[in-house]
């Protein structure tokens, strides 16, 4: 792609806000870890909840959504459209949850809740698990979408890729942590959102407008072409494989991956923020965005690249080829930015929560403990560097960024059933936790290795159960947390409900002000009908399909009046 002056000089200006925003608070991150991975828990729900939508708007968000919809159809999205679910679970449950425990990462709940050497050791280790093992995959995943844009845009290799666009986020983030990052996510989420827009408008406007799209799809693969289908077909009977897949997804995937009660990035966002309604309303704030208002951006690009160019096989590619060949001179520099900027966001979000893992749940807890700040912030730093050079690596022999994050809700998926139950039985313990990360390695390990044909949904049920069935039998054979310790977590994080009973029994007479968590479930349920109305009604509209859209905008606009009374009043 042949960049003007214009491009040029579009993107070094965003390489030097971007940079200037982040070593602008260096001063302020350095003095404590606290001000360095959590801006010393006084962030208001705006700025928190637009880290959120940041972090997870990457460049590889766009070229994954176009990998779905081109080998599928939209339908396909319900792959990551089911962690609504879970993402509505965190705004009426967990957010007041995780900021009544008070920690700084969600790894440091381990020792919170769990009681022993167990519990230390399971902290130690979760703490290596999520910072060198799932990170460096997430990572990689992101920065391998950045090469193949800078490959398809500039003609760059990969190490070239991976080395440039990575050089200036890992600078101002070993500086400027915490408060480097939500600052620039704020900049960076609006640069990376006009760009979406931007080259949503002039895929469109190639084909012929939003009324073309359904007539030209129709033309090229038929009636009965099933790529505009918001929901799977049914052309071949309940048990096709479209039909099963959905299922999976919204049956299996939403409570069963490893950040089903919020997850790192998320419970970081959710204890930085001021106080308990703060950090509902960047959670909820959040999950409107990401889904609702956020999806249908690159899918109008992903049909539009099917009429534009029905026989490219490499369909993540194609988006950043549509900004080669769509757009004109100077605004190209923009979207280049645009793509940076997403890339920018997430990476710098993943190298500071994975230094919080190492140096709050390993390091000063295991092998440094009673350093000054001043040396704990230093050693941070190194360890991002450490890390960075880890992340490299794994992305130079990474290849598919849809294949890379099936990989990553099957490899975790065993887990997400004991780390939602923690918080509701008392009888979960630290050998749970264990047993389950066990299960879950081993058998997706194993079925992705002997049996790498299997189906997906067919995967996740099997690494699901087995590492269900695995950690449930552990924890009912054997020895449950010291009362004590318990009831010292239950008073600390007010967590409440059935599963508590024979605890509260203890405490009888102990003034506690507890969760409602019958009231917080009912916010879940219309929580979760509001995002989805407004999803698919969104979508409905888009494809001239006015009457299902006036439908479920309906629904959403029911379920709001219930949202509001229920908790965001």
């Amino acid at each position: 792609m042949k960049l003007t002056s214009i491009d040029w000089t579009i993107i070094a200006l965003y390489m030097a806000l971007s940079l200037m925003l982040g070593l602008y608070f260096t001063k302020r991150a350095s003095s404590s870890t606290d001000e360095y991975f959590l801006s010393g828990r006084n962030l208001p729900w705006w700025l928190a909840g637009t880290s959120m939508v940041a972090t997870t708007f990457s460049a590889d968000t766009p070229l994954y959504v176009t990998g779905l919809v081109r080998s599928q159809g939209i339908y396909e999205n319900w792959q990551w459209w089911c962690f609504v679910i879970s993402g509505m679970l965190s705004v009426a449950v967990f957010a007041k949850l995780w900021k009544s425990a008070g920690v700084m990462t969600d790894v440091e709940l381990t020792e919170m809740r769990y009681s022993g050497r167990p519990a230390s050791i399971l902290r130690g280790f979760k703490a290596i698990y999520f910072s060198v093992i799932i990170h460096t995959i997430i990572k990689a995943q992101v920065i391998l979408a950045m090469a193949k844009i800078l490959d398809v845009s500039l003609g760059w290799s990969k190490w070239q890729a991976i080395v440039i666009s990575s050089a200036i986020t890992i600078f101002y983030t070993i500086m400027s942590g915490y408060w480097g990052v939500i600052v620039t996510d704020f900049f960076q989420f609006i640069v990376a959102m006009f760009g979406a827009l931007l080259i949503a408008y002039f895929a469109v406007d190639k084909v012929g407008g939003l009324n073309m799209l359904q007539p030209k799809m129709e033309s090229l693969y038929g009636t009965n072409q099933h790529f505009t289908d918001i929901f799977p077909p049914m052309d071949a009977g309940f048990f096709s494989l479209p039909i099963l897949t959905f299922i999976a997804y919204m049956g299996l995937s939403w409570w069963s991956k490893y950040s089903s009660d919020g997850g790192g990035v998320i419970v970081q966002r959710m204890v930085s923020c001021k106080n308990e309604k703060h950090a509902i309303g960047a959670t909820f704030y959040f999950n409107t965005a990401n889904y609702a208002l956020r999806s249908w951006p690159w899918i109008l690009v992903a049909i539009a690249s099917l009429i534009l160019y029905p026989a490219i096989k490499d369909h993540e590619s194609v988006y950043p080829m549509m900004m080669v060949d769509l757009l004109p001179q100077g605004l190209r520099g923009l979207m280049l930015a645009s793509f940076f900027a997403a890339f920018m966001s997430t990476l710098s979000t993943y190298l500071n929560l994975s230094s919080a893992y190492f140096i709050n749940d390993f390091y000063r807890r295991f092998v440094k403990k009673d350093k000054t700040e001043r040396h704990y912030i230093l050693v941070t730093r190194i360890s991002i560097l450490i890390l960075s050079v880890i992340t490299a690596i794994a992305t130079y022999y990474a290849t598919s960024i849809v294949e890379v994050f099936k990989f990553l809700i099957a490899f975790g998926s065993g887990t997400g059933l004991v780390y939602l139950m923690r918080w509701f039985w008392w009888k979960i313990n630290a050998w749970s936790e264990i047993s389950a990360m066990i299960a879950s390695t081993t058998t997706s390990s194993y079925i992705y290795i002997v049996h790498p044909a299997m189906p997906f949904y067919a995967k996740l049920f099997f690494i699901i159960f087995f590492s269900t069935l695995v950690w449930v039998l552990v924890t009912l054979f054997t020895k449950p947390v010291d009362r004590k310790h318990l009831t010292e977590f239950y008073k600390k994080a007010r967590v409440g409900g059935i599963g508590w009973r024979e605890i509260e029994n203890n405490i009888q007479g102990l003034n506690i002000s507890k969760n409602n968590l019958y009231a917080s479930l009912k916010n879940w349920f219309y929580g979760c009908i509001f995002i989805y109305g407004i999803t698919i009604g969104t979508g409905m509209f888009l494809f001239q399909r006015f009457t299902e859209g006036l439908i479920y905008s309906c629904f959403a606009l029911i379920s709001a009046i219930f949202v509001y009374r229920g908790f965001l009043k």
